[in-house]
């Protein structure tokens, strides 16, 4: 008798018609009858079933998710960096949003250049944690004293998720920025503010000011 490529329960078996059929079944509802389009994947979603999972974004990871059919989800990985290729005049004792007109990167449309140029927006899938920071050098007038100084994000134009504030010698430049990471839903913004009782202006340098970036790090809590 021919040799048959499926298993058998015992010594001597040839042939195990429950095994067969099991193996014949998942792979006709397998690659064959359930993928669709380039990239799909198959995947699991109980004992001897299977179903597609869709190919997901460009740049998108997969990840495990138990609420998902087959266990499985695409995930955007929104990521941008934003400058301004100009000095940024300020005023003096007052929280002043910082703009940016160019982008080193921003794949997934959190920031724009042409309206609320201060903002990085959570994009549709894009909920989760973020690492948020910026930097600046101040424009220090070469004089005695100490100038207070400050960075800070703000949520959504009214919450403060992190802050910097100090006394600063004001007999030169001096650079400094501020970091956080805080969980972020579809459609909020953080913005980045600078403050300065001396009204001192934040100097356009190289590749680290002004500079306001984040990128996400993992699904919501």
């Amino acid at each position: 008798m021919a040799w048959s490529p499926w298993p058998v329960k015992a010594a001597g078996d040839l042939f195990d018609l429950t095994v067969y059929n099991i193996g014949k079944n998942n792979f006709a509802a397998s690659a064959p009858g359930v993928a669709a389009a380039k990239g799909d994947l198959l995947g699991a979603t109980g004992v001897n079933a299977i179903a597609r999972l869709a190919v997901g974004p460009n740049n998108a990871i997969l990840v495990a998710d138990s609420g998902e059919a087959t266990g499985m989800a695409w995930q955007i990985v929104p990521a941008a960096r934003v400058y301004n290729d100009a000095a940024i005049a300020i005023g003096a004792a007052s929280w002043t949003t910082l703009t940016f007109n160019q982008e080193r990167y921003d794949p997934e449309g959190c920031h724009s250049t042409v309206s609320n140029t201060g903002r990085l927006t959570v994009p549709a899938g894009g909920a989760g944690i973020y690492d948020i920071g910026g930097m600046v050098h101040m424009d220090m007038p070469g004089a005695a004293g100490d100038n207070l100084t400050g960075l800070r994000i703000l949520l959504d134009g009214a919450t403060v998720i992190a802050r910097d504030e100090a006394l600063r010698p004001r007999d030169e430049d001096v650079s400094f920025g501020v970091a956080g990471d805080y969980e972020l839903a579809v459609g909020q913004y953080v913005e980045l503010q600078y403050y300065s009782g001396g009204g001192y202006d934040i100097l356009q340098q190289d590749n680290y000011s002004p500079v306001f970036w984040w990128h996400w790090i993992r699904r919501p809590s």
